[in-house]
This record gives structure tokens, C-alpha cells and sequence, in this order.
């Protein structure tokens, strides 16, 4: 059996936009003791596939999203909030109307209507926002786990704007995956990393965990991080890197299709940046389930009850 009672990993790569959801999958083969990994495919109609996972039996399973889990303490702390499941039930009872709905102008921004802006004009600026919010600055409204990340550092949650922006992807993923799980969790559904337990204790305990993670990290422990002049938006890089991870044949058994994806570099496309991201999130997730990378160091009350983590952040040595 693997290091972690999981024998089945799924990873997504998600988007505001259906059609750049993807999904990456690998199944503990028991006679060859590794992870067959599938081919990766868009996500399609969102609640037939979650049943696919919620409703499995069969297996113990781990789903990771590229999307923040958690909010900022700095956020947390002016509007009462301590705990991040019991706001997700909160969002799910409706008691917070405006929270999702993205404000249009810096006078729309308030503490229960955090994110800015609903599109691009000319002049909007980081400023507003964290005015607005009460921070003396930007970098206050990202977590602690966001600060300690490798290279670029990820864009706070609330910031809507920009090519690395995780915003809107996050409300839509709160809204269409993670509060319907989390309600589904009360009819022993879905269990939610870290701040339903350990993912230990959690493998152990649930038959599904949802959990956060960054590609970008992936790519970074994993050893094929872009480097200099390269851009996972280019083929030609992706076909490098592919190589690259076509080498390991220990711990993952490749199927002919995924071979093909990464031999092709996902295609001529820039838009293969998305079934890539999702291949490294679950090869990263397969790492840890093999006991090869932590999840996460020891944990602060806040990042486990409120904050939330990255999955495999702090493997990096950074």
C-alpha cells in the first residue's frame, strides 16, 4: 500500500471558464505496487463529476484544486472570523449576500464585498483594494502559506486582476465545489485538508479529502520548473519537460495516452499550460502519498483553522 491510505489521486486545474478545467488521474495498481496515471481530460458537466469521486465507495480518495483554500487573517480578523469551515457554512446559509459578488468600483469594495475589480478599467490600482480592506499593504492580504512560496509569489484572493490572479477561479470553485461538498460532508461525503485534521488522519478516516495546490510548486519540486526563457505557454518547453517526467517509470505507470500528451507537449496550443498543470499537481500529489514529500510542516492554529496550506509547501528547501 502507499505511504498514505489513498489509492486514488485526482488533480484539477481550475478556471472561471469551464473549458479550462482539467483533471488528471492515478489509481494505486495493488500487483505492480504503483500509480497508474490517466490521460488528462476537461472536467466537463461539474456534478456528474463529483459524483464520480464523492459517490466512490471503493476507494479513499485525495482532490487537489489549484484554487486558495482558506482566507487572510488580516481579512479574517476585522469581520469576526476564525474558522474557515464554519464561514463556508455561513456562505452556504446565505449569510453573507455579497460576498461573491465582485465589486465594480472602489467605493463598492467594503469587508463583506472583498473582491476587486470585476474587470479591467485604466487606473484601477492595487491601492484601492487594500485601502478599502484596511491593510497598510498588498502583500498583507495574502496568507502566510502564499508568502512563503517559491519564485513569483501568487496573487492575494481578493485581487481579481492580472494573469496569475486566482479571484473569480476561487469563487467559482468555492461556489460549485467546495460549499457543496462541505454540505455533502455531513452525509460522510468529503473532508477538507487541513482544517477538518492531518491528511494522515484524514486518508485514514475519509473516504474523500479535498485539499489546495499551485502547479507552479509542483513543477518546482518536481524538478521541471521553467526556467529562463521558457514558458509552460510555449509546446516546445512542455515537450522538454515532459521528457523529463516520461524518465520515472518507478513510481508511475504511464499509460499510452498521457505518453502521447506528454510526448506532444498537450499540443500546439497555449491552452495545453492547463491539462500540463493538471499532470503536475497530481504527480506532486503521488510524492506525497508515497511518503516521499510532507504535505505540510507543522501548522500554526490559524493555518490549519483559517488560513489554510499548500499542499507540499515547504518541501523546496527555499
Amino acid at each position: 500500500m502507499t505511504g498514505l491510505a489513498f489509492n486514488r489521486l485526482l488533480h484539477a486545474d481550475w478556471s472561471r471558464r469551464p473549458g479550462k478545467r482539467w483533471v488528471t488521474e492515478a489509481r494505486w495498481d495493488d500487483a505492480k505496487q504503483r500509480w497508474q496515471v490517466s490521460a488528462s481530460h476537461r472536467v466537463g458537466n461539474i456534478d456528474a463529476w463529483l459524483k464520480t469521486f464523492l459517490n466512490d465507495e471503493s476507494s479513499t480518495t485525495l482532490v487537489g484544486f489549484d484554487f486558495p483554500l482558506g482566507v487572510p487573517a488580516s481579512w479574517a480578523h476585522q469581520v469576526g472570523i476564525d474558522d474557515f469551515g464554519g464561514f463556508l457554512d455561513q456562505l452556504a446559509a446565505g449569510q453573507w449576500p455579497d460576498f461573491f459578488r465582485v465589486a465594480q468600483t472602489p467605493q463598492d469594495i467594503v469587508l463583506a464585498r472583498p473582491f476587486y475589480p470585476n474587470r479591467s478599467c485604466r487606473g484601477m490600482r492595487q491601492t484601492e483594494l487594500t485601502n478599502a480592506l484596511g491593510v497598510a499593504e498588498f502583500d498583507d492580504l495574502r496568507r502566510e502559506c502564499e508568502r512563503r512560496t517559491p519564485g513569483r509569489l501568487p496573487c492575494p484572493l481578493f485581487w481579481t486582476l492580472g494573469a496569475n490572479q486566482v479571484g473569480k477561479a476561487a469563487i467559482a470553485g468555492w461556489r460549485e465545489v467546495i460549499i457543496p461538498t462541505r454540505v455533502q460532508a455531513c452525509m460522510g461525503g468529503a473532508a477538507l485538508w487541513p482544517f477538518d485534521g492531518d491528511l494522515a488522519f484524514l486518508a485514514a478516516r475519509s473516504r474523500c479529502v479535498l485539499c489546495e495546490t499551485w502547479p507552479t510548486l509542483a513543477a518546482h519540486l518536481l524538478g521541471v520548473g521553467m526556467g529562463a526563457g521558457q514558458s509552460k505557454r510555449r509546446q516546445a518547453d512542455r515537450i522538454q519537460k515532459g521528457r523529463q517526467l516520461l524518465a520515472d517509470t518507478q513510481s508511475v505507470i504511464w499509460d499510452s495516452a498521457t505518453k502521447k500528451q506528454l510526448t506532444d507537449g498537450f499540443g500546439t496550443s497555449a491552452g495545453g499550460e492547463d491539462p500540463f498543470d493538471a499532470l503536475l499537481g497530481l504527480l506532486m500529489m503521488i510524492e506525497i502519498a508515497d511518503g516521499r514529500l510532507a504535505a505540510a510542516p507543522n501548522l500554526t492554529s490559524s493555518q490549519r483553522n483559517l488560513e489554510g496550506w499548500i499542499l507540499g509547501l515547504d518541501n523546496s528547501g527555499d
